[in-house]
């Protein structure tokens, strides 16, 4: 299991790093780290909620990711890690109106019928979104497991 846990935790801290989105109409590829740039201080001391729980889920999955490789794998680091974009998917789809307005695409898109979302954005997803999720994904099993599995 600690193998798992080290994989998944360095795929989704890593994917801090890595394109998720490359959309032909915003002309650079998207990550975390090129949106969030040399503001990532000011995130964290002034961010809402939101940009903590982000944040925080990859500084969770690298110390999971540490954990694993030094053999004894956190389980409340994995669950930290894995329930962070959980959180903020449960946030944003009870907000998709709202979230849509704000984007101003050029296109009409419903955030809440999750199958034309990703019929619409399935091109352009990359390789971090799914090292993101997939890490997520199995930290949160493995959290899951490693602490309700002990009683």
């Amino acid at each position: 299991m600690r193998l798992f846990i080290f994989l998944a935790g360095a795929a989704m801290a890593c994917s801090y790093f890595v394109t998720w989105i490359e959309p032909p109409f915003a002309g650079q590829e998207l990550s975390p780290n090129a949106l969030i740039g040399d503001g990532l201080q000011d995130m964290i001391v002034d961010g809402p909620w939101q940009a903590w729980v982000f944040l925080g889920g990859f500084a969770a999955a690298g110390l999971a990711a540490l954990t694993g490789l030094l053999g004894r794998g956190s389980g409340l680091f994995c669950l930290l890690a894995g329930l962070s974009p959980v959180v903020l998917g449960i946030h944003f789809y009870s907000r998709a109106d709202e979230f849509r307005a704000n984007l101003g695409l050029p296109f009409e898109i419903d955030f809440q019928n999750a199958e034309q979302a990703y019929e619409l954005l399935s091109d352009f997803i990359r390789a971090g979104l799914w090292m993101y999720l997939g890490g997520a994904a199995v930290l949160l099993l493995a959290g899951l497991a490693m602490t309700l599995g002990r009683r």
